[in-house]
């Protein structure tokens, strides 16, 4: 892709949102113009050239992602792809750098909060004409639609999507310990206790990649304190302080005291889940993406449903969760590009049902589009996690992982508070923490 001079107005104000993107690293154009055909997504071969696409997947899911290219390209043959795999944590750093440089891929995941940051520097293409077509024609509901948005206008089209708070288990492990499914948050506490009990360990941690402890934090967050104080965090109308919020970090200490294992701060994801699957540890809670990489990376002889499945994790005070834990990949488009039209054609079939059925036949995957046949999935596990997806205005309130829609400052400091409070369980100093950083981003 040819580079582009940015003028010195906009380089100083990306400069600035850099140095706190620089803090947080995970984890130009004027606002171009949209395509006319905001309902393609099947490729009709009209487009050509070459498209750079920037993602962070690995390993299977890299090979999976692969797949979905390939379905694009077999209808847009004329079009070239080279895709770019960045680490995860390093997502936010390296786009910034490129989006300085002039030399941004034309299309790439972004997830709320780095959309917010480009967005507000004018680096990415809206994508508004888009989300009219396919929320009229039902593949998104409203609310999907504005996690995808940055004040009122839509810069994100939903690809993967991802249903958090499932906690995974072997059956014959739980057989073993004579542990019953859990359906309320005492039977999950009991189960918990029976295996410690037991000698094994309840719940495998994989606290040295960080992430995962937000797994922990952003599902308990919305058990208790609920969605409204959630999202109110996200959009700076609810406090770190707020009574809700310290309740739920007084729930999550707790369990950390009584049930977290010594080494959660030392294992990375990928170890944590071959040590559940190994049967060494009771517990995982982790996202639907663990259908796919559980047999990929630790015993491709596993049988999803037969041989590991999952429970969501139980509401606090009622059975039924106040609200929906997800997360998911979207992708921006550079409004910049060089080639516009084979970009959003590929936006286009990343937001189809035809792109995700792709993914979804593999495993691992949850389609965020409403029109993917659930005949597709090729296990029950990816099934029950669809069917836990937000797929019409009448399902459960979601909420979007806290973290990554914030991003900046913020994002980064809470990983790190995380790690500490893993450590000392102290609340009143998580809570005091997140409050200065807050407060120090936002001016509040």
């Amino acid at each position: 892709m040819t580079t582009r001079p940015m003028s010195r107005a906009r380089m100083t104000t990306l400069v600035v949102a850099l140095l706190a993107l620089f803090a947080a690293a995970c984890g130009g154009g004027d606002g171009g113009e949209t395509t006319e055909d905001s309902s393609a997504g099947n490729g009709d071969g009209a487009v050509s050239g070459e498209l750079s696409v920037l993602i962070t997947w690995t390993g299977s899911e890299q090979e999976a992602f692969q797949g979905v290219i390939d379905g694009f390209t077999e209808a847009n043959p004329d079009v070239s792809v080279d895709l770019v795999q960045v680490p995860f944590g390093e997502l936010n750093t390296q786009l910034t750098q490129q989006y300085a440089s002039g030399n941004a891929p034309d299309v790439h995941v972004a997830l709320p909060g780095l959309l917010r940051l480009l967005s507000q520097q004018q680096f990415l293409m809206p994508l508004d004409d888009r989300w009219d077509q396919w929320v009229d024609d039902g593949w998104y509901t409203d609310a999907l639609r504005q996690i995808a948005s940055v004040d009122g206008t839509s810069y994100g089209a939903w690809f993967k999507g991802n249903v958090n708070a499932e906690i995974w288990y072997r059956p014959d492990t739980l057989s073993e310990l004579g542990i019953e499914v859990p359906t309320t948050w005492d039977d999950f506490l009991a189960a918990l206790e029976a295996a410690d009990a037991d000698g094994v360990q309840a719940i495998a941690v994989g606290g040295a990649d960080q992430w995962p402890l937000t797994q922990w934090s952003d599902a308990i967050l919305a058990r208790v304190a609920g969605p409204e104080a959630f999202n109110g965090l996200i959009d700076g109308s609810v406090n770190w302080d707020d009574p809700r919020v310290v309740e739920a970090f007084e729930v999550f200490g707790q369990l950390i005291e009584d049930h977290f294992p010594d080494n959660a701060l030392d294992l990375n994801f990928g170890e944590a889940t071959c040590l559940w699957v190994d049967g060494r540890a009771a517990f995982q809670n982790q996202g639907a993406f663990v259908n796919l990489v559980a047999p990929a990376e630790c015993d491709d002889s596993l049988q999803p449903g037969r041989d590991y499945t999952f429970f969501e994790m139980p509401g606090f005070d009622d059975p039924e969760p106040a609200a929906r834990f997800i997360s998911g990949d979207l992708f921006a488009v550079n409004a910049d590009t060089d080639n516009p039209d084979a970009a959003m054609a590929l936006v286009d079939w990343l937001a189809s049902a035809d792109g995700q059925t792709i993914w979804a036949e593999r495993g691992g995957f949850v389609a965020p589009n409403a029109e993917v046949d659930p005949s597709v999935y090729p296990d029950d596990n990816d099934r029950k996690s669809a069917e836990l997806w937000p797929a019409s205005p009448d399902d459960p309130p979601a909420v979007y992982d806290l973290d990554d829609a914030i991003g900046g400052e913020i994002q980064s400091t809470e990983r790190t508070a995380l790690a500490d409070f893993v450590r000392d369980t102290d609340v009143d100093a998580f809570i005091q923490r997140m409050v200065t950083v807050t407060e120090e981003v936002r001016g509040q």
